[in-house]
C-alpha cells in the first residue's frame, strides 16, 4: 500500500504516538517495504533482477539448460539440505544463455520462500570496493570488513569467474573460495570461461587460478549451458 492510499496515517506516512510523555513521531507500516523486499535488498541482488530473475520466466532454448532449471529447481528445493562436499552449482556457458538467471532464481528462492540469508556479489564490483579501501586511515572500511560477510554467508553467489584476471584479482578470489572451502558452505558460481574452450579461447582456470578452479570443482557441481543469446533475441 502507498502512502497516499493508507488509512492509518491518512497519506502522512507517520504515525504520532506518546512515548514518554512527550510526542514521537514514527513512520507508518505503509512506508515499510514489504518482507519479502526487505530480505532481496538484505541479499544484495541487484534490482535489474529481482522481479524477471525467477524460475516461471525461464524458458528454455537448449537441452542443456532445461538440464541446467532442473537442478537449479532441485538445488533450491533441496537448500539448505544439500549433500557434503559438491553442495554447490558452478554455471558455465557463453553470454546470454541465463546462467545468472537460474543462478539468482535460487537465491530468491531461498530468500524470499524460505526466509533463509544469502548474499549476491558481483566480482568487478567486488574488486572496485576493495581496491577503494586501499590507502585509507583509521576506523574506514577495510578489505577484511568488505569479503567476511561474504565469508560468513550460509550460501553465496559469486557472478562472473574470471572478470578480472590479474595476480592480484586471483588471490583475493582465492582466498574468498578457500575460506568457503574449508567451512564447507554452500557457493553458487558463473562464468563466461570454459574448463574446455575453443581454440583462441582462454581457459577458467587461466583466469581464476588452477588453486582455485581445483577447490570449486569439489566444492560444486559444474552446470553447462549453451544456447542463443537470449539478448538478442
Amino acid at each position: 500500500m502507498s502512502p497516499t492510499n493508507c488509512p492509518t496515517c491518512g497519506g502522512s506516512g507517520y504515525l504520532v504516538e506518546e512515548h514518554g510523555g512527550a510526542l514521537v513521531a514514527r513512520p507508518c507500516s505503509c512506508r515499510i517495504p514489504d518482507r519479502a523486499t526487505r530480505l532481496v535488498e538484505q541479499a544484495s541482488i541487484p534490482l535489474r533482477y529481482r522481479k524477471g530473475y525467477t524460475f516461471d520466466p525461464f524458458k528454455p532454448a537448449h537441452p542443456t539448460q532445461e538440464e541446467a532449471l532442473m537442478l537449479s529447481r532441485r538445488f533450491a528445493e533441496d537448500y539448505p539440505v544439500l549433500p557434503e562436499g559438491a553442495n554447490g552449482l558452478l554455471f558455465l556457458g557463453p553470454c546470454g544463455v541465463g546462467k545468472t538467471h537460474l543462478a539468482v532464481s535460487i537465491l530468491q528462492e531461498v530468500v524470499v520462500r524460505k526466509g533463509l540469508p544469502a548474499l549476491f556479489v558481483d566480482l568487478n564490483g567486488l574488486y572496485r570496493e576493495i581496491r577503494a579501501t586501499y590507502g585509507r586511515t583509521g576506523s574506514e572500511e577495510t578489505e577484511y570488513d568488505i569479503l567476511n560477510p561474504l565469508v560468513e554467508s550460509p550460501l553465496l553467489l559469486i557472478d562472473e569467474l574470471g572478470c578480472v584476471a590479474t595476480p592480484w584479482a586471483q588471490d583475493t578470489l582465492h582466498y574468498l573460495v578457500s575460506q568457503r572451502y574449508n567451512e564447507q558452505r554452500p557457493t553458487l558460481c558463473t562464468s563466461n570461461y570454459l574448463d574446455s574452450p575453443g581454440p583462441g579461447e582462454t581457459a577458467l582456470d587461466d583466469r581464476i587460478g588452477t588453486r582455485t578452479r581445483s577447490r570449486l570443482m569439489e566444492m560444486c557441481q559444474t552446470v553447462l549451458m549453451d544456447g542463443p543469446d537470449h539478448r538478442k533475441r
